[in-house]
């Protein structure tokens, strides 16, 4: 009975897509991930060993005690749920390496969607000098924060997410090899694309799943005023578009790659 009941279970689950959504910070994810899910699977999976997150708190823990990088922590976690037979879903902040996209892409689909470098740099500086939790928050002004190495590292945010490349020095030595590396990898992804053309990405994610995602507005900016300040400021925007010249051509490389028919 157990064993009959096992292959019931199975065969169920198995009418379901594996989906890592990569959620790269401030490009509308909050929003998407909770849209994919709503759109693909049942809500009696959530909360079970079917569905799973990056988890922020175990992933810092880790850190601490194995004294390694946070994001090397969510790697680990990565793993673990793409290699785990029994997960369907999993999301968070966490890069997506070649090596692993490559290995897993193949019984996973691997989405993601990017915004505008420099509208994505300014909005994670503000929801993070301004936000109420203390999770990453700084009380730096643009002006130190453009000259900090968290500056330099934010604008690089997509080749780090993609390339397989971690550290911000190595990209900037060797731009043109992060960019290939990046666009080839998001290349593997089921559905990839750009916040500005988010119907694009929309009927990429529908005609994939045969579903009709539903999307809410989540994560507001808890300073549209400082937002404006910072877009007013040409000398401060001219170094911003600096900083983000290496995620602006993989942005619009992306924005180049059309979709599988």
């Amino acid at each position: 009975m157990q064993e009959i009941l096992k292959q019931q279970s199975e065969k169920y689950l198995s009418r379901y897509p594996k989906i890592f959504f990569c959620h790269v910070p401030k490009c509308a994810g909050v929003s998407l991930s909770k849209a994919i899910y709503a759109s693909v699977y049942p809500s009696v999976l959530k909360a079970t060993k079917f569905a799973g997150h990056i988890d922020l708190k175990s992933s810092r823990v880790s850190a601490q005690l194995l004294d390694i990088d946070m994001m090397t922590a969510r790697e680990c976690q990565l793993i673990s749920h793409l290699d785990a037979s029994s997960m369907l879903y999993t999301n968070g902040h966490c890069i997506a390496r070649p090596s692993v996209v490559s290995k897993y892409s193949q019984k996973w689909h691997f989405l993601t969607i990017l915004r505008d470098p420099v509208d994505r740099f300014i909005s994670e500086f503000v929801y993070n000098r301004y936000k109420e939790s203390e999770w990453l928050k700084h009380d730096q002004d643009i002006e130190q924060y453009v000259d900090s190495d968290k500056g330099i590292s934010a604008g690089l945010t997509y080749a780090r997410y993609f390339s397989g490349i971690n550290d911000s020095q190595q990209i900037l030595a060797n731009p043109d090899a992060a960019v290939e590396a990046a666009v080839a990898n998001l290349r593997r992804f089921a559905v990839a694309g750009t916040l500005d053309d988010m119907p694009a990405w929309i009927n990429q994610f529908n005609q994939r799943f045969n579903t009709k995602i539903n999307i809410d507005s989540k994560n507001k900016s808890p300073n549209q005023g400082a937002s404006s300040d910072i877009t007013a400021n040409s000398d401060v925007m001219s170094r911003i578009a600096q900083l983000c010249e290496i995620d602006s051509q993989i942005y619009q490389q992306l924005k180049a790659i059309k979709p599988a028919a």
